[in-house]
């Protein structure tokens, strides 16, 4: 079976030299082994460079104990502190929240809107929906937890205002139920039901509240565990007890506030909560009317948390060993080999450079991109720098899963990871994927194993390497061109807290791959970058995309928000586009005045899956004294990357544009002929 194989991630992801990282490893076996790799070339293949990973001899190879971590997914809010224990002098409990249920009945798993249950007490109340989509309420008692059936059935996204009331000396459940209208000219229902309980409530609890989940505070067990997350909406969350005549409220939450930040606020006693697994936020609520569609200044409207039970933030795995890096190190791309006799995983790190460094590396590499002035001999001290844009978006995707209702493509080629990830849905998904009640995914994150970043990783879609293991074969070609140190490797993170004082430090800036997702502030500090001190390789595809926001605090995590344009697997509906980080409109750069024509020349503009096609070269420039230098060696060709293992760009289309943006002096030297 697939989800006993051995895998693992680093945290923190990127580091410095002679700092530490903690590994987090699920193994099978009693205990595993680790060594460190200096990742070069690691897709094996007749036509790719030879696998060329180099051991790193400071670091010795150790034994570790090992054990199966599996993660409980599902987001929920939690409330540690709070007056559950002063229940026990109440005579009567309300519970009362509007909510709107997106996947009532096909979640094959109890989906608890809230709970304080603690079955080692038998105290505390919960309600859940049931595998079958009805609803149940249970409260403690003086012997056993105990339950009844409700009648009523939410509606899949219709919105209910919910009340449930509990008289506990005459052991009776009331629930009120209000069906909000949907369509123009449609009432709101009113239904209301009555339970008996066999013994008197004991509603009084120790254990934390939880909103849109279980009260159960595991998250991650040594065998697979069911979510019991809520799939849906939940808005002004409210409970009251009442003593005699005396009606007091212990909980009231106004989502709408905090809205980015991963707190809840108790509006009543300052009783906080924390959201685990982030939920989405900055949603439509039950009274949005479309007058207003922004939350950051929007009076009303946004008072909802949308909860999925696939939300996965931080895997939370225990730390099977600390990894200490020499201060000595070089900055590049690394891997923990680890095995445990039956499989064996890579998981990869980046270590940045010393940010203490007083020498730059040289350049020895690409110089041709810097003769159009003249040739530059090798000895002059340009320095280089390595971009990684490996984003977080593309971690885990399940494009290929067509229970999911975004799917696309015929499977080609399947590798380990591919099975590992299919037999593991506690690994989360990807922001490409939609959740398991249909709706699209705004969060992303790095503390869990991200299984297509791994430098063997196979794209099933077309059976080749994809964003890393491809962007290591640029790795391999600085290595052996400048060496170990020749060059630095930075990521979007550093570029995104440290900005353009880090980038002006070079001369030269090289992307990767597929560089698809910049924060505002690396934009601002490209553009500061290229009109000041250097120059930039822009060597990708559908580069500089998607609005994407990244909060320094929660480094693990994106967002992005797909609006209603762009090369998207869905999109998101009106009143949901703002970032709930940073409350800026989501969507396409391009939408928000900043294609990526702007500073890179080029910009996607289609996305399709066909076999890929070579370019052909511009034979006007061949004569051009300016742009000869980028054709030495090919005077034989006509068309550059009609061979290889993928051949040409074939999936998404790059154009340079001119009605978007006026780029002064660029050349087109090449472009893509159909086969």
């Amino acid at each position: 079976m697939s989800a006993s194989n051995i895998i693992g991630y680093a945290d923190p992801l990127i580091i410095y030299p002679g700092t530490e990282t903690a590994v987090k490893v699920s193994s099978s076996k009693r205990t595993f082994t680790s060594q460190v790799l200096r990742l070069l070339a690691g897709f094996d293949h007749p036509n790719a460079p030879p696998v060329s990973h180099q051991l790193v001899e400071s670091i010795p190879k150790q034994s570790h104990k090992g054990k199966l971590q599996f993660s409980r997914i599902g987001s929920y809010a939690r409330v540690d502190r709070w007056r559950g224990s002063d229940l026990d002098t109440a005579d009567s409990l309300s519970v009362s929240f509007w909510c709107q249920s997106t996947l009532p009945e096909e979640a094959r798993h109890d989906q608890h809107l809230f709970s304080s249950i603690d079955f080692e007490t038998a105290t505390g109340f919960e309600c859940f929906l049931d595998e079958t989509g009805s609803l149940r309420f249970r409260t403690g008692s003086s012997t056993e937890i105990q339950e009844v059936q409700l009648t009523t059935r939410l509606t899949r996204h219709q919105w209910y205002h919910l009340r449930f009331s509990l008289d506990i000396p005459a052991c009776e459940l009331t629930l009120e139920a209000l069906a909000q209208g949907r369509d123009i000219g449609e009432s709101s229902i009113f239904v209301r039901e009555k339970h008996v309980f066999n013994q008197t409530p004991r509603i009084s609890s120790h254990a934390p509240f939880v909103i849109a989940s279980d009260s159960n505070l595991g998250r991650v067990f040594t065998q697979p565990e069911k979510s019991s997350s809520f799939n849906g909406k939940i808005d002004a969350f409210m409970v009251e007890k009442a003593s005699g005549d005396r009606i007091e409220t212990i909980l009231k939450f106004d989502f709408s506030l905090d809205i980015s930040t991963d707190r809840v606020r108790d509006t009543s006693n300052s009783c906080q909560g924390v959201l685990i697994n982030a939920p989405t936020r900055a949603v439509t609520g039950h009274d949005w009317d479309v007058s207003q569609n922004n939350w950051s200044t929007a009076s009303y409207g946004y008072g909802a948390i949308h909860f999925h039970d696939d939300d996965l933030d931080d895997a939370a795995w225990e730390t099977s060993f600390t990894l200490k890096l020499p201060p000595d190190l070089k900055s590049g791309c690394y891997g923990v080999l680890v095995s445990n006799g039956d499989s064996e995983d890579i998981i990869p790190f980046f270590v940045r450079p010393d940010p203490n460094a007083h020498i730059v590396p040289p350049v020895a590499l690409i110089i041709p991109t810097f003769t159009y002035k003249g040739k530059q001999r090798l000895s002059n001290l340009v320095s280089l720098h390595l971009m990684l844009i490996y984003s977080a978006a593309y971690a885990n995707e399940r494009l290929h899963d067509a229970s999911r209702k975004v799917h696309f493509g015929e499977i080609q080629s399947t590798d380990k990871y591919f099975h590992i990830l299919k037999d593991r849905p506690d690994l989360g998904i990807s922001l490409y994927d939609s959740h398991s009640d249909g709706s699209g995914t705004c969060h992303s994150t790095l503390k869990r194993p991200v299984l297509n970043m791994r430098p063997d990783y196979c794209m099933w879609l077309f059976g080749g390497p994809r964003e890393f293991p491809a962007d290591l074969w640029f790795v391999d070609f600085l290595e052996r061109k400048l060496g170990p140190g020749g060059y630095d490797v930075i990521t979007d993170h550093d570029i995104s807290e440290f900005g353009a004082p880090l980038l002006n430090k070079y001369r030269v800036l090289m992307s990767c791959s597929h560089p698809e997702y910049p924060t505002f502030h690396m934009l601002d500090s490209y553009k500061a970058f290229l009109g000041s001190v250097g120059y930039f390789m822009y060597l990708g595809g559908n580069g500089y995309y998607w609005v994407t926001t990244h909060d320094p605090a929660r480094p693990h995590r994106i967002e992005v928000r797909r609006a209603d344009q762009g090369c998207r697997t869905f999109g998101l509906p009106p009143g949901n586009w703002h970032h709930s980080l940073t409350g800026e409109l989501g969507g396409l750069w391009r939408g928000r005045g900043r294609p990526p024509n702007q500073l890179f020349g080029l910009g996607s503009c289609a996305m399709g899956v066909a076999k890929g096609a070579g370019y052909g070269i511009n034979e006007d420039l061949r004569s051009d004294s300016r742009m000869s230098f980028v054709f030495s060696g090919l005077e034989a060709d006509s068309i550059i990357g009609d061979f290889g293992i993928v051949q040409g760009e074939h999936r998404e289309m790059k154009s340079i544009a001119l009605i978007i943006v006026w780029v002064p002096h660029e050349t087109l030297l090449s472009s893509q002929r159909p086969n």
